[in-house]
């Protein structure tokens, strides 16, 4: 009887074979880890940028942060009143911590630049661009037009385009507006006759429908002249902001100084090539930037 043994050369094909079919199996893993960590990192990146946006919205005074690429954060320069008593050095020292994990101030500020790094070592770098939203067109008095009696079956009349922010209104009616008319509402719940608050309006209220707030539907039993007491045609108003606000206390040339808003722009960039980690700011290797934009407006004016 005959003894049938693996010679050496049988193992070595196997063996061969094994390795030539893990090959893609090894690779799918190796791409799986290359985009898991870049998809940690970027979560990494827009969550922290996401907290310095949300920070500086909800947190951070308007007149603290100054424009600049990057901007700044300062307060040393704001008249001493007590709606900024609140912002002292110890304030703006620690919010630049917070922010961007440094405390060194420069003679414009704390600026708005910093590094942090993530559980791998992986160093984020956050820059925050600021620009200030100025306004430029003061007039005299607020712009008044008639929208036009056809809207809202077509479109309404309009103001001139204007190339910056401005505050636009439709005028309450004159009815409602006029000192000699008052609403007439019942006393009390078994009062007959008028209604009893503004959701129970009969026949003669003045409510209007709320598909269409511009025409004067249910107050024919209630005026006798269109032309004194109607929603048809009512009067648009626009204010500049030069006309509604102040300008911003802090010194500033007379141009930049009309800021009702501002524009925040956050940037962070990072590395994931190993040997870079620790430098985002290198043009090698395998760079990757995120931004996030939002507009803060000054609500002190």
């Amino acid at each position: 009887m005959k003894k049938k043994a693996i010679t050496f050369l049988e193992i070595l094909i196997a063996a061969t074979v094994m390795v030539v079919a893990m090959i893609p199996i090894f690779g799918m893993l190796s791409r799986q880890t290359v985009e898991t960590d870049k998809n940690a990192s970027q979560a990494f990146a827009i969550n922290k940028a996401t907290e310095v946006l949300n920070t500086l919205l909800d947190n951070v005074s308007f007149v603290a942060i100054r424009e600049g690429n990057p901007g700044y954060l300062r307060i040393d320069d704001l008249p001493k009143l007590d709606k900024y008593s609140d912002l002292d050095s110890d304030w703006v020292r620690k919010m630049s911590s917070i922010l961007f994990n440094h405390t060194q101030q420069e003679s414009n500020g704390y600026k708005c630049r910093g590094t942090v790094k993530d559980s791998k070592g992986i160093t984020y770098l956050i820059h925050l661009r600021v620009e200030d939203v100025v306004s430029t067109i003061k007039h005299n008095k607020a712009e008044q037009i008639k929208i036009g009696e056809s809207f809202p079956n077509s479109y309404p009349n309009e103001f001139p385009e204007q190339q910056e922010v401005n505050f636009a209104f439709l005028k309450n009616p004159s009815i409602i507006t006029s000192s000699k008319w008052t609403q007439d509402f019942a006393e009390s719940p078994n009062e007959t006759g008028k209604p009893f608050t503004e959701l129970d309006l009969n026949s003669k209220g003045v409510s209007e429908s709320n598909l269409n707030i511009y025409k004067d539907e249910g107050l024919d039993t209630l005026i006798t002249s269109r032309t004194k007491h109607s929603f048809i045609n009512p009067t648009a108003e626009r204010f500049t902001a030069k006309m509604v606000m102040s300008k911003v206390p802090y010194p500033v040339e007379e141009s930049m100084a009309w800021c009702p808003f501002k524009r925040l722009i956050v940037q962070v960039q990072w590395n994931l090539e190993p040997k870079y980690y620790s430098d985002p700011e290198n043009p090698k290797g395998n760079t990757q930037r995120i931004h996030l934009i939002a507009i803060k407006g000054d609500i002190d004016s």
